[in-house]
């Protein structure tokens, strides 16, 4: 149920006793969305209109297949810590505002020496502005939606792109960098989406089901790992010596180094979102996650002690290491 517009008091300065009881947001131009205000979409040609004098105002659109559920959609999108580490295009940004469903920064795109001011607003359900002003002079506005279709789901962009009418001749070239940009970027973007159905199919749930931008940009343990179904146990005779391997085992994963009758243990899969982690992000005995950059140290195992990883509980016994539940709410 959709809470009561929220309301304050308007008294006329002659008397107290005449007052007006008038909506918080009365600007028309403005819609309501859990306690912040957007301009509406069918606003904002006019006000790009009103704000550039003589403008040019021509639109794009860009569709692609988004295979994952729509949540997870809103998620890859809400998720700003990724880019420097999945995209190329971002060379570097600085977070200026953030909250629950709106976000703000300075980015640096590639090797140019320019910050662009983006805006990031959750308007509506499954729904985006994004907005960026370019060298003071064009300015960007794009509706980003997640929608569901009859093969799953897709992302949907439209954009409009204002400018003096004197640099219209610089629109067709923008379209096509857009394009191109939308297509990369959501090409680049496909292993994470593919990975968090992959786990998803085995059981796993997220911290961040219920998206915004401060869930998914808090470098947090959101992974809830699901449970193991029966005791397993990794035969130590199986792993090399001295030489860390992946094991995949009871729906969850490890790094394993043997160090004769001792193991060093990293976690194989990200307890921040879920990343896969690998052999080949191991260095200096730190695992560092492809996705957001965060690094996790070893955790050592020695005959007859435990740890508590994963979802897991990990024993070591004599050549064997017993994995079995572990303690709730344990590395979720």
């Amino acid at each position: 149920m959709s809470s009561p517009p929220r309301t304050f008091v308007v008294f006329e300065a002659a008397s107290l006793e005449h007052r007006q009881i008038v909506r918080s947001f009365f600007d028309p131009a403005l819609i309501e969305r859990r306690g912040a205000a957007f301009i509406r979409e069918d606003r904002i040609d006019a006000a790009l209109a009103r704000l550039i004098p003589n403008a040019a105002i021509t639109k794009g659109s860009f569709s692609y297949p988004g295979r994952s559920e729509q949540r997870d959609l809103v998620w890859n999108h809400m998720d700003q810590n990724h880019r420097p580490f999945i995209h190329r295009t971002y060379g570097d940004a600085t977070r200026v505002f953030i909250g629950n469903n709106a976000s703000f920064s300075l980015t640096r795109f590639g090797r140019w020496p320019v910050a662009i001011p983006v805006f990031d607003g959750y308007f509506k359900e499954n729904g985006f502005y994004q907005i960026m002003v370019l060298f003071g002079l064009i300015t960007v506005a794009n509706i980003i939606e997640c929608n569901r279709d009859e093969n799953g789901t897709r992302i949907d962009v439209t954009w409009a792109i204002a400018t003096h009418r004197w640099l219209r001749l610089l629109h067709p070239l923008l379209h096509r960098r857009l394009l191109r940009l939308n297509d990369v970027q959501n090409r680049e973007d496909d292993p994470v989406r593919d990975r968090r159905i992959a786990l998803r199919a085995d059981g796993y749930r997220f911290q961040t089901d219920d998206p915004d931008f401060m869930n998914c940009n808090a470098m947090e343990h959101n992974t809830i790992f699901p449970g193991v179904p029966e005791p397993a146990s990794i035969v130590l005779a199986d792993l090399p010596n001295k030489r860390p391997v992946r094991v995949d085992i009871v729906r969850r994963a490890f790094i394993l180094r043997r160090d004769d009758n001792a193991v060093e243990v990293w976690p194989g899969v990200c307890p921040h979102e879920g990343a896969q982690l690998d052999v080949e992000h191991l260095k200096d005995k730190l695992v560092m996650c492809p996705w957001h950059g965060l690094k996790f140290g070893s955790r050592r195992l020695l005959e007859g002690s435990s740890i508590d990883l994963c979802g897991a509980r990990l024993q070591l016994g004599t050549g064997h290491i017993l994995i079995r539940s572990a303690a709730p709410d344990v590395d979720r």
